[in-house]
């Protein structure tokens, strides 16, 4: 009697029991495809851009006299970013030129002279013919007109040391302003007007990050390595981010191994030589030192993705 009573309930957790266990055995033995992908191997990495931030220095010593630019400011090639006091090589320049004006005034006057001087030598050396003058006076106007010749090329000679001495002047004064090297984004400004800065000093005063396609240094282990190859796709997985991965392609393997800069893998010695492996990414949407996970595609998945 009390075996009849329970019997219905009996009969519901055993259809229950029967429906979770199918849906188990789905989710395990399922679509191929939902399983997890594998990967022929695995590497840490760093969001990097290829060459590496430039930093901008002064080419002299100098006050800083304006900052035209801020963190993360976009620059073009050749854009000022920082100005020196340059007044010194301002007044160098002018001094210059004055120098130039008078060699040109020099050479002048001397070519002014030149055809007077050529024109009573011939006349004389024609009076000398018919007897009309006598060779000391030839001489002497040949002699005269001789020096004013080794005066113009003096002259000549001294215009274009002043040109040259304008031009390094100039080039000097050039020095003080200091210009994008390339386009790029200011990623650090270091300098505040007021400050005295030097080639030698230790800080820059601009890190420059050049307009180019980020890329991914990766350290491969050398057991990975013949398995990597120039054009193989991989995933590059940013661990902080939740796990977002963005697509990237290999595009060159390192020549020679190295020491691990990025810290051994949890089966790595502490000795451990790795490849590096040098990777560009197909989309932004990361930052430059950023460390990432990347992992490379088997031949299939390559195929499948292109």
């Amino acid at each position: 009697m009390n075996q009849a009573k329970y019997l219905p309930m009996v009969l519901l957790l055993t259809a229950c029991a029967a429906l979770l266990l199918s849906a188990c055995g789905a989710a395990t033995g399922g679509d191929p495809a939902s399983a997890p992908r594998a990967y022929v191997a695995i590497a840490r990495g760093q969001v990097a851009v290829e060459g590496g931030l430039l930093q901008v220095r002064a080419a002299v010593p100098g006050l800083v006299r304006a900052v035209s630019v801020a963190t993360n400011a976009k620059v073009a090639a050749g854009q000022t970013l920082v100005q020196l006091d340059d007044g010194a090589a301002r007044i160098a320049v002018q001094l210059e030129r004055a120098d130039l004006a008078q060699a040109h005034a020099q050479q002048a006057m001397l070519a002014a002279g030149e055809p007077a001087a050529a024109l009573r030598a011939q006349r004389l050396a024609a009076a000398v013919a018919a007897d009309a003058a006598s060779g000391q006076e030839l001489a002497e106007a040949r002699a005269a007109l001789g020096e004013i010749k080794a005066h113009a090329q003096a002259a000549a000679a001294a215009v274009q040391a002043a040109q040259a001495r304008l031009a390094a002047a100039r080039h000097q004064l050039a020095l003080y302003t200091v210009h994008a090297p390339v386009a790029g984004y200011v990623a650090r400004r270091l300098v505040q007007v007021g400050a005295r800065v030097s080639p030698d000093d230790a800080q820059p005063l601009l890190e420059l990050l050049p307009e180019r396609p980020l890329i991914v240094r990766a350290e491969l282990n050398e057991a990975y390595a013949d398995k990597v190859y120039p054009g193989m796709r991989a995933e590059v997985v940013l661990d902080a981010g939740g796990g977002r991965s963005y697509a990237a392609h290999v595009l060159r393997l390192g020549l020679t191994y190295g020491a691990v800069r990025l810290g051994p893998q949890h089966d790595q010695p502490d000795d451990a030589r790795d490849l590096e492996c040098v990777l560009q990414l197909d989309a932004p949407g990361l930052r430059v030192g950023q460390r990432v996970r990347v992992q490379f595609l088997p031949q299939t998945a390559r195929a499948g993705a292109e």
